[in-house]
């Protein structure tokens, strides 16, 4: 399956330079791409309020839910440096029930950025596949 994810440029670069190697999606409910991403689908990177960079290809998938805060914190310490989360983040997230954690493999920086209309604030949209969303190219 092929998904859009939105990251701030910041952690784009990180992924680029290979310092963050897991992605992070946190939610006080169930929504994408929790339980629907797996190992091999392929990622496309858009920055925030901008075009499509590069994509990943997703490594190792992981799904936790009903989560408590003491198991979060658990599951985070585990994967900090890897998801290179900024104390601040953290400190938005701390109370999320829902963690997708995607192993970031095969990083891939395009040479000409993709420009897309995206209409809705969602920071994941699946592009096919039983949650498929229509995105606008150019």
């Amino acid at each position: 399956m092929l998904h859009l994810a939105i990251f701030s440029s910041g952690f784009i670069n990180k992924i680029f330079t290979g310092r963050k190697t897991y992605d992070g999606r946190f939610s006080k409910i169930r929504c994408m791409p929790f339980a629907n991403i797996e190992s091999g689908d392929l990622v496309l990177m858009k920055k925030s309020g901008g075009p499509i960079v590069g994509y990943f290809i997703a490594g190792n998938v992981k799904f936790f839910k009903d989560l408590d805060r003491k198991r979060l914190k658990r599951i985070v310490d585990k994967y900090w440096d890897k998801l290179v989360l900024t104390k601040k983040f953290w400190s938005m997230k701390k109370f999320s029930k829902y963690l997708t954690l995607i192993e970031i493999t095969r990083p891939t920086k395009f040479r000409i950025p993709v420009i897309v209309k995206k209409k809705n604030l969602s920071g994941w949209v699946s592009i096919g596949g039983k949650s498929q969303q229509q995105i606008q190219l150019f």
